[in-house]
């Protein structure tokens, strides 16, 4: 049977942002699903965004077949056109100075009838709702989670937190995190920037999942983060599995 899903997304510019620098794209037909957030700070963080989505969405809905590879070679798929992806945006960078050091995030999540296949770069984030708990999948590159393996104690986290350690497009060569998880019916799956993440709380976000209907999720998240004062752009995916 055919996996059936429903997904949406939302983005907002944010309450002090004049531009809005997060790119998100949605692929049905390959249960591909994509979310960058362009460097705030840098040159032409849109352009970041926008060609890393563009380029491996392209990639992926045109070689990635959920049904006929296996788990292995469809996160080959993904780390390639990743690493790609990251190669095309750092090139970019290269030939315009007005594109000189711009960068940014990115998640990817892959989903079959049987398990999710998630990878990133950078602070944007991917979770799975599965029997009322929210998982969160990806690790923040961020210097903070660095310091913290390191064993670095008492760490200024307000000056730390921000500061991210990968990044498409800032270097030529680039390694994503990968990883798969099992999924069921009626898990949710969320993807956002920082913008979301970054203010509001895990517990906070798993109860919107408990007691919004999934058409309002999007919707309160965002809303909840411009609460606690977000000044950031804010752009979340969310996914319902319907069947399994």
């Amino acid at each position: 049977m055919a996996l059936e899903i429903a997904a949406y997304g939302k983005t907002d510019v944010g309450q002090t942002r004049k531009k809005n620098e997060d790119i998100y794209k949605i692929s049905h037909e390959r249960l591909v699903f994509t979310i960058a957030d362009g460097m705030g700070g840098h040159k032409a963080g849109d352009i970041a965004a926008t060609n890393t989505v563009d380029f491996v969405d392209s990639i992926l809905t045109k070689y990635l077949d959920p049904h006929s590879l296996s788990l292995e070679q469809r996160k080959m798929h993904i780390e390639l056109a990743i690493k790609e992806a990251n190669y095309k945006v750092y090139k970019l960078s290269r030939q315009n100075p007005y594109f000189s050091n711009m960068g940014t995030t990115l998640c990817v999540l892959h989903l079959n009838e049987k398990d999710a296949i998630f990878a990133h770069v950078g602070d944007s984030r991917i979770y799975q709702f599965s029997n009322n708990e929210l998982i969160q999948l990806t690790k923040d590159h961020s210097l903070i989670n660095k310091l913290k393996s390191e064993g670095f104690e008492n760490l200024n986290i307000k000056k730390c937190k921000n500061i991210i350690t990968k990044a498409i497009g800032t270097h030529e060569e680039i390694e994503p995190s990968l990883g798969s998880s099992l999924i069921s019916k009626n898990d949710y799956f969320l993807m956002c920037t920082d913008g979301l993440s970054d203010y509001i709380d895990h517990n906070v976000i798993r109860n919107v999942f408990i007691n919004e209907k999934f058409e309002n999720i999007g919707e309160s998240l965002i809303q909840l983060a411009k609460n606690s004062g977000s000044s950031d752009n804010i752009t979340c995916v969310i996914i319902k599995i319907k069947n399994t």
